[in-house]
């Protein structure tokens, strides 16, 4: 059984935002993902999430984020993902998906890569 998703604000700046995420990204848990993301994406130019609390991904987690760079990509937005796990930095690796998106070892590179950001917001 997964352990629920939490999906919490981490700042706003500008017109980027950005979520931690704790807990699995799984088939039963991925659709808490994509609402409050894909909303987001259509309010801000980048959107980072903090992977670093993240568990468990299986290949509905991943789907669901290819679906959201997907969606981030049509609305003329960015998505970029910090801190995956080992686990899920081999899932993003063995499926090709690593050169999709913008990797960031820490949610402060994250900010500091995003120019529209300003001053990103305190830990």
């Amino acid at each position: 059984m997964s352990s629920a998703l939490r999906v919490d604000p981490a700042g706003t700046r500008g017109q980027t935002t950005a979520f931690t995420l704790a807990g699995d990204l799984d088939l039963h848990t991925a659709p808490v993902l994509y609402p409050t993301v894909g909303d987001a994406l259509s309010n801000h130019s980048t959107v980072i999430l903090d992977l670093a609390g993240v568990t468990f991904c299986d290949s509905s987690g991943l789907n669901a984020l290819i679906r959201l760079h997907r969606r981030a990509r049509e609305a003329g937005s960015r998505l970029v993902l910090v801190a995956p796990p080992q686990q899920m930095l081999r899932l993003l690796s063995i499926t090709g998906a690593s050169r999709i998106f913008t990797l960031h070892d820490t949610l402060a590179e994250a900010w500091a890569d995003t120019p529209d950001a300003g001053t990103p917001p305190a830990p």
